[in-house]
């Protein structure tokens, strides 16, 4: 998880300072560095949480064996002695 949100930091801090500039250049037109830092904290903070949301489907996909024995078990499985 660490690793998905530093990648998403630095692409974002890139990103987005290199799209500000290009758009002052060929427009005229400057974006304050607030703004800037907000969209890159957003754009974290976005990432962060559907990376976040991926590995528990990831987690869940996965099939873990029960503990213990079908005695053990509830519900309409269950055998009835």
């Amino acid at each position: 998880m660490k690793k998905i949100v530093w990648t998403a930091f630095g692409v974002s801090l890139v990103l987005i300072n290199v799209i500000a500039e290009i758009g002052y250049y060929y427009s005229g037109v400057y974006i304050h560095m607030f703004f800037r830092i907000a969209l890159i904290v957003g754009v974290t903070v976005g990432v962060a949480v559907l990376g976040g949301t991926f590995k528990l489907i990831d987690a869940l996909e996965t099939e873990k064996p029960l503990s213990g024995t079908v005695r053990d078990t509830l519900g309409a499985d269950r055998k009835k002695h």
